[in-house]
Formats: C-alpha cells, structure tokens, sequence
C-alpha cells in the first residue's frame, strides 16, 4: 500500500491527539500543518518535526502533494475548508461536530457527493475498548434485544473548555454542549437506530459567568425504544457512564476505567428475595400456599446462583 499524505490544519489542543494517533498509522505520514496562529503552527511543525508549515490554508493545498486533509479547527469553520480541500481533489477527515448547524453540514455532504471524494467525522467512541465489547456482546444476542440506553458524561468544573472563558464554545448557542454533545449522540444511535428527540433540559448549578448553562438532560426515542442523556460539568470527578438495558441482560459500561458490567436475567424478582429472607428469620408468617411458592421461587434464585 502506498503512503497516504496527510495535511493537518487547525494547531489546537484536538491537533495534538490528531497527530499522536497518525504517528500509529504506518501507512501514513502528515507532511504539513496549517493555522492562522503562526506561533502555533511554528511550534506544532518543530514538535512533531513536520516539514512544511503554513498560515494560509490555501497555500498548504496548492504547494504541497497530499490525500488527506485532516481539519481540527472549530466546527464554524468547517464547510468552507472541507468544501475546499474537496474541490482541490483531496479526502476529508473532519473533527466532531461535523458542523454547528444543518446547512453547513449539507454543503459539506453535497460536495462530498458532487466530487466522489472521501469524507469521515471523528466518532472515535465508537472504537474505545468498552463501546466495541458491548458491541460485540448485543451482536452475539447476550442482551437480547436492546430496549433502552443511559449515557452519564460527567466533567469538573476544571473541563479546559468550560474553565478558559476565550475557548471558541463560549461563543456558539449551545455552549460547551455545543462542542461535545455529538458523542452520547452518535452512541444512542449506534446502539438503538435513527432517534428522536422527546425532551431538552438545561440548568445551571456552577459559578462561570460564560457559561449560560452547564447541566443537560435529554430524552430520546426510536420508535418505543428510550434513551437518556444526561451531562453535567459540576461533578466532583470525570466519569462516563453507559448503561445498556436488553430483554435478557443488562450492560454497564465505565469508560474512563474502561470496565464492563454484564448483569445477566434474574429467575426471580427482588421483592422474592426479600420475602425469603424475612421467612427465615422468623419476621413473616406464610401459609402453606404461599410456603410453597416461596420454596419454588427460593430453587430457581439458587439455580440462577449457580449459573452465575
């Protein structure tokens, strides 16, 4: 396979992790830089000892032989540059969100379309650890069919976004949920289909003044099928929580500690449990028809225990 070229603009925090994860790639070699911050893109280029560098966009395109451009600038800007890069007969790799509203992201789609080039948005929690297991997991009919989906994404108030009041989010109508809402997204669709939106929440609990809101909540639907978002930026600790709801199973998902939890189905039902319990300390009375149904609920609970 021949080398892929690769042409980076946008020398942000994101630029970082975009190149860190090129150097993986061996098929593939980023060979410019672009960022109207000249110091930025200065120090980007001596960094990852990248020969060329530049602050025009444009000139990177016309002066260098590349496949790719890879653009880790904020979403406002998206649909000129891919539109752009496409034109110029280069592949696109796009940072999420893919845009900040519908008709950037169908310029975007439509030229992609009308120039046959290749386009990718960054989903890239679609391919952590704990995401492709459970995949694999409904994939191979543990769950059953899936019936529900929570996504918890929990950040301090110490985010690098939500902390620094000149980051571009501040300045877009949703805030910094603007820029990191398409990730519980994309997964609630990927795990329960096309979705609709029921019901949007927001609040605001913390102190910064630029932040208009820094609680959400969201409902969604796919057909009788739920799901909930839920994000929240006054956490005491970072935590992303999934929890995946079958007919035969529950899955609990950690990503950050990168754990799965599989719950498998219960022959019998908690109050049961309790009932049993009570019996046999002597704090409940039954009669023989209730005894009965107790004893024939108390071997299914071992059965499933030593199933576990």
């Amino acid at each position: 396979m021949r080398e892929i070229k690769v042409a980076l603009v946008g020398c942000g925090f994101v630029a970082n992790d975009h190149l860190r994860a090129w150097k993986k790639v061996r098929e593939a070699r980023v060979v410019a830089v672009s960022d109207l911050n000249e110091n930025a893109v200065t120090k980007t280029a001596e960094l990852w000892k990248i020969p060329h560098y530049y602050k025009s966009f444009s000139e990177l395109i016309e002066q260098n032989e590349i496949d790719l451009v890879d653009i880790c600038t904020p979403p406002q800007t998206h649909a000129s540059l891919a539109v752009q890069a496409m034109k110029a007969g280069f592949h696109i790799l796009l940072e999420k969100p893919m845009a900040l509203d519908l008709k950037d992201a169908k310029k975007i789609a439509q030229c992609q379309k009308a120039t046959g080039q290749k386009g990718g948005v960054i989903h890239n929690w679609l391919f952590e650890p704990t995401v492709l297991n459970a995949t694999s997991l409904i994939e191979k009919g543990r769950l059953g069919e899936v019936i529900s989906l929570e996504v918890e994404v929990l950040h301090t108030k110490y985010d690098h976004m939500v902390a620094n009041e000149h980051h571009w989010c501040h300045g877009s109508q949703g805030g910094r949920f603007s820029e990191m809402l398409a990730h519980p997204i994309y997964l609630t669709r990927h795990f329960l289909g096309e979705v609709k939106i029921g019901d949007v929440r927001v609040s605001k609990i913390g102190g910064y003044a630029w932040m208009k809101s820094d609680e959400l909540c969201a409902t969604f639907k796919s057909g009788e099928k739920l799901g909930r978002i839920y994000i929240s930026f006054n956490a005491p600790r970072d935590e992303i929580f999934i929890g995946l709801h079958g007919r035969e199973a529950i899955l609990q998902l950690n990503m950050i500690n990168a754990t799965t939890s599989l719950l498998p189905k219960r022959e019998v039902s908690r109050f049961s449990i309790k009932s049993i319990r009570m019996v046999a300390s002597g704090a409940m009375t039954l009669s023989t028809e209730e005894w009965l149904i107790s004893r024939s609920c108390q071997r299914g609970m071992f059965s499933s225990a030593a199933r576990l």
